[in-house]
């Protein structure tokens, strides 16, 4: 019997299980069917098909005058699905992962997804679930609440690679109205972010789609440009905002979080160098700016911005309005 993958096997129990109940019924399945119930084209459900028969033995018949598939043999039964104590861990805990997705119509497919695995499994699993990830917590981050129909209709228009209206509101609370064309969406700290081409200014820019009030599709539709790679996009970038031209940062971390900080991965680019006196400095290449400035500012006084000076001069320039006590820029 030749391997086959596992969403293709959880796929065709399922087929079998829709069998079944048409033949029970006496309302048969088809290709149409498994079509519509897997998305699926017609091709794929046919070797599916051919895989349950050939591989496995099924007794599956076609009834031209009901135009289905029915079982010739009622009590025939795929064997139970078998899972390594690995794979009973890690279904478990994707459970847990679900957080990261809440509030967006993701969350709800994800579990159904769960679910549909779940149910597809004849016979059982001696493997207390429970017990495996009872002393494993994922603790969530502070996030932003999405609209869930906005969401979903970014998402639409991203898939449909359709120019879409968003009426947005900027970080400084001011309000207007974009055309977009929207490329990606990206998940971020709690946040989703779409990145999308302003028509008007024919630039890339990253726009939070909790900050979007109404949005809809124009019915005009694009082509993402060939040049376009989203993972240089976000290597560019500090955490989800970038400008236009990359420069070179160093910095000079204390001792104090040194070994914090050089346990961990800041961005794709980073170089540590150590230095006897304990400290390290961290050198990368970014065209982000905004978090950049909060994340070195997060550091102090264990952080020394060495280069560039613009980069040290907005640090000192956000240090003395803190100490001021005003609301700076």
């Amino acid at each position: 019997m030749k391997r086959i993958s596992r969403p293709q096997y959880f796929r065709i129990r399922r087929m079998l299980d829709l069998i079944r109940d048409g033949t029970r019924t006496g309302v048969y399945v088809n290709a149409t069917d498994f079509r519509r119930e897997f998305r699926i084209s017609r091709r794929t459900a046919m070797r599916d098909l051919d895989v349950l028969r050939d591989d496995h033995s099924a007794p599956v018949e076609y009834d031209p005058s009901r135009k289905g598939y029915y079982m010739s043999d009622k009590a025939w039964h795929l064997p139970p699905v078998r899972l390594s104590r690995r794979e009973v861990f890690s279904f478990a805990i994707a459970r847990k992962l679900l957080q990261s997705f809440r509030g967006t119509p993701l969350e709800g497919d994800m579990r159904a997804v769960l679910e549909k695995v779940a149910e597809s499994m004849e016979g059982s699993i001696t493997l207390d679930v429970g017990a495996l990830t009872e002393h494993m917590t994922v603790l969530g981050e502070d996030y932003v609440v999405q609209d869930p129909a906005i969401w979903e209709a970014v998402a639409g228009c991203v898939d449909r690679r359709e120019r879409m209206r968003a009426v947005y509101q900027k970080f400084d609370g001011t309000v207007g109205t974009y055309e977009l064309d929207p490329y990606h969406l990206l998940a971020y700290h709690g946040d989703w972010y779409v990145l999308a081409r302003h028509v008007r200014k024919g630039q890339v820019a990253t726009f939070a789609v909790s900050r979007i009030r109404r949005v809809r599709g124009t019915n005009a539709f694009f082509a993402v440009p060939p040049d376009f790679d989203v993972s240089a996009h976000i290597r560019q970038s500090f955490g989800i905002v970038r400008g236009d031209k990359p420069f070179r940062v160093r910095l000079r971390f204390s001792r104090n979080v040194a070994a914090y900080i050089r346990a961990r991965v800041w961005h794709p680019t980073q170089r540590i160098v150590d230095k006897r006196d304990g400290s390290l400095e961290l050198s990368f290449e970014t065209a982000g700016w905004k978090e950049l400035v909060r994340w070195v500012l997060s550091w102090q006084p264990d952080c020394r911005v060495l280069a560039p000076k613009r980069l040290r001069e907005r640090v000192k320039e956000k240090m003395r309005a803190a100490l001021r006590g005003g609301l700076g820029r």
